[in-house]
């Protein structure tokens, strides 16, 4: 008896990680190819700029359908989408999290959510390549420098412009701070993530989510675009 016992517990012990295993080998939920390119178009509008491109996690979690990471006291750590599954998921976009997560319940329809819900269980597309070469031709110099002001054309403190990016419209506007009064709206790359003012004071980079970079010169009587540039698709 003692010995079907020891028996019984090695192979219970045997069993648990092939389990343990099996919840990590569920099939992620199919999705038409038609949900694919949908939920692919919602994923780079709605989630790439917190949670990646590759969805490995930045501002926002990781959201592959499973990772593994060791913890500072050398645990192994598991996750994934697919262990949420759809139903938890669909709560989390739907309503958010404590951690920062907006609601989309009021943004994304029903069905949308299920889509979303169930495609990032699905591995993440890979972008396709955007080599050097792809850079240099996309590079597009609109006004060469020797084209340029050699002083500033307008009155407008340059030390108190802000940089506000409209999201969804691709543009930026810029604000004078004296007078609390729009500049100039310019056209961007798609949610630009990032404006950044050069050393002398006298031009704004931004970056957008789509990989386009404009340089803004604002010498000129209203800023002007001078350059643009891709640095991935």
């Amino acid at each position: 008896m003692q010995k079907k016992g020891l028996f019984g517990s090695a192979l219970a012990l045997a069993i648990l990680p092939l389990a343990m295993s099996s919840a990590w080998a569920a099939d992620a939920p199919k999705l038409t190819a038609e949900e694919m390119e949908k939920g692919k178009l919602i994923y780079f509008e709605r989630c790439a700029g917190c949670h990646g491109v590759l969805r490995k996690g930045a501002t926002g979690k990781n959201l592959e359908p499973h990772w593994t990471k060791t913890a500072p006291d050398g645990t192994k750590l598991e996750g994934g989408t697919l262990k949420l599954g759809t139903e938890r998921l669909e709560k989390i976009i739907s309503y958010g999290t404590e951690g920062g997560m907006v609601n989309y319940d009021d943004i994304l329809t029903k069905e949308e959510i299920n889509l979303m819900a169930r495609y990032i269980q699905n591995e993440p597309p890979i972008p396709p390549e955007f080599s050097l070469k792809d850079m240099k031709d996309s590079w597009k110099l609109l006004v060469p420098v020797k084209d340029r002001p050699t002083k500033q054309m307008n009155k407008v403190n340059l030390k108190n412009v802000f940089a506000i990016t409209l999201r969804d419209a691709g543009k930026l506007a810029l604000v004078d701070g004296d007078t609390h009064k729009i500049w100039k709206i310019l056209d961007t790359g798609y949610a630009v993530h990032i404006s950044r003012l050069s050393a002398s004071g006298r031009y704004v980079y931004t970056v957008g989510r789509d990989g386009l970079t404009t340089i803004i010169d604002m010498y000129y009587e209203e800023p002007t675009t001078v350059a643009t540039v891709r640095l991935g698709s």
